[in-house]
C-alpha cells in the first residue's frame, strides 16, 4: 500500500507541475509581453541627387587665380544638407590628374571626356556629400587610370564611393550607419562610352555595369553584411527627354523585386518621372526614374530644373521583455518627397543650385523660380514637395 500511494502521489504532482508550465508559457506568451513590451526608436534623414558634371563651361567659371574653386554652386543647398544625416549623389566626372581637364581637350566621337580638377571634391566635401556613385557613362573616359585616380583620391577624401572598381578590388556596395540604420547604396551603369579604352575584363571588373543576376546576388550580399535600406542607383535612359526609354520599367520592376528600397536613375540630364513600383513580394518601392542633372553648364531649362530627393526614415527595435534580446527591427518611410530647385546665375555666380521655394531660400520669389517650379512638379508627379519638419 505504501507504494501505491506514492506513485498515486507522484502522478499528482506531475499534472501539478505541467500545469504550472503550462500555465507560465501562456503568462509568458501573451500577457507580460503585451504589458511589458519595450521599444526603441532611430530616424535618419537621407537626402539625394542627380548628376554633379564638370563640364567646360563650369570649369570656366570656377577659374580663381591659382585654381578652381566650384562651392559657389553648392552654397545654397550645403544649407540644406545639413538637415540630413547622409547624403548621395551621381558624380559625372572622372577626377584624373594625368589626364586633360574637360576644358582643355577636344571631344571624342562628339562626346565631351568629362573630368575636372582635384579642386571639384573640395567643393562636393564641403557640401555635405558622404557618398557618391560612380556607374555612368562618363567612367570609362580616361580608361583604367581615370578609374583608379578618381577613386584613389575620392578616398583621400574620405567620400563613400560605389560603382568604379581599382584593378585588384571590386566593390559592389557601400554599407554605413546611418543614425543607427545600416544604409547600403550600389550604382550600376546601362551605358559606357568608351570601352574600347577598355579591356573586357577591365571592363568587367572595373566598372558596376547593370546586369539583373548581378544585382540580385548583390543587394543579397548587402542585406547578409546587415543592410537595413537598400538604394540603387541606376544610370539609364535616353538624354534629355522625359520619355522612359523602353527598359527603364522593366529593369526598375527586376531591381524592386531583388530587394531595392528605392531606386534612383540618372543620365537623361532632365528630370524624369516618380513611381512606386509593387514588388511581387507588396513591398512599395519609390523608383525616381532620373533625377536630371544636379549642376552643368548645359543651357536648356530641362537641363536645369533639379531637386534633392529627400526621405525620413524611422527604425523601431522590439524586444521580447524590458532589458531583454531583441525580438525585431522594422524600417519604416515616414516621409518621402523632392526639394525643387533651379541651376542659375547669382550674383555673378554662374551655375548655382538654387532653391526654389521662397521659405527656404531667403525670400526669393522670382517668376523664372515659380515657372520651374510649375515645370517640376509636373514632370514628377506621384510624389509632395517635401516640408521640413527635422531641425538640426
Amino acid at each position: 500500500m505504501p507504494e501505491y500511494k506514492s506513485i498515486k502521489f507522484n502522478k499528482a504532482l506531475s499534472r501539478i507541475v505541467i500545469l504550472s508550465a503550462l500555465i507560465l508559457f501562456i503568462l509568458f506568451s501573451f500577457v507580460i509581453p503585451q504589458k511589458a513590451h519595450a521599444e526603441d526608436k532611430t530616424k535618419a534623414v537621407l537626402m539625394f541627387t542627380g548628376d554633379s558634371m564638370c563640364l567646360a563651361g563650369q570649369q570656366y567659371s570656377a577659374e580663381i587665380k591659382g585654381g578652381y574653386d566650384f562651392y559657389p554652386s553648392y552654397k545654397y543647398v550645403a544649407k540644406l544638407f545639413k538637415k540630413a544625416d547622409f547624403v548621395c549623389g551621381n558624380l559625372e566626372t572622372l577626377i584624373s590628374e594625368s589626364n586633360p581637364i574637360t576644358k582643355s581637350q577636344k571631344t571624342i566621337n562628339g562626346q565631351p571626356q568629362c573630368n575636372g580638377p582635384i579642386q571639384y571634391l573640395d567643393a562636393i566635401q564641403k557640401a555635405g556629400y558622404n557618398a557618391v556613385v560612380t556607374a555612368n557613362n562618363h567612367c570609362c573616359d580616361w580608361g583604367p587610370v581615370g578609374i583608379e585616380e578618381t577613386k584613389k583620391h575620392l578616398d583621400e577624401y574620405n567620400i563613400l564611393n560605389v560603382g568604379t572598381n581599382y584593378r585588384d578590388k571590386q566593390v559592389k556596395y557601400i554599407l554605413t550607419d546611418v543614425n543607427g540604420i545600416n544604409v547600403a547604396v550600389l550604382s550600376y551603369t546601362h551605358l559606357v562610352n568608351q570601352r574600347g579604352k577598355m579591356t573586357k575584363n577591365e571592363l568587367t571588373t572595373m566598372v558596376n555595369c547593370y546586369d539583373e543576376k548581378t544585382v540580385k546576388a548583390d543587394i543579397k550580399a548587402a542585406k547578409k553584411a546587415g543592410a537595413e535600406y537598400v538604394v540603387v542607383y541606376c544610370h539609364w535612359g535616353s538624354e534629355n527627354t522625359e520619355e522612359l526609354a523602353w527598359y527603364q520599367k522593366n529593369d526598375a520592376k527586376a531591381v524592386a523585386n531583388a530587394g531595392a528600397d528605392l531606386i534612383i536613375g540618372s543620365h537623361p540630364h532632365c528630370l524624369q518621372r516618380a513611381e512606386y513600383i509593387t514588388t511581387d513580394d507588396k513591398r512599395e518601392v519609390l523608383c525616381m526614374y532620373s533625377m536630371g542633372n544636379f549642376v552643368s553648364s548645359m543651357a536648356r531649362d530641362i537641363n536645369n530644373d533639379t531637386i534633392i530627393l529627400a526621405i525620413d526614415l524611422e527604425k523601431t527595435t522590439y524586444y521580447q521583455y524590458p532589458g531583454g534580446p531583441k525580438a525585431i527591427s522594422v524600417i519604416s518611410t515616414k516621409k518621402a518627397g523632392y526639394i525643387p530647385c533651379r541651376v542659375t546665375t547669382i550674383k555673378g555666380n554662374n551655375n548655382v543650385i538654387f532653391p526654389v521655394s521662397a521659405e527656404i531660400n531667403g525670400g526669393n520669389n522670382s517668376a523664372s523660380l515659380k515657372e520651374a517650379g510649375n515645370r517640376i512638379k509636373k514632370v514628377i508627379k506621384n510624389l509632395s514637395e517635401y516640408r521640413f519638419s527635422v531641425k538640426k
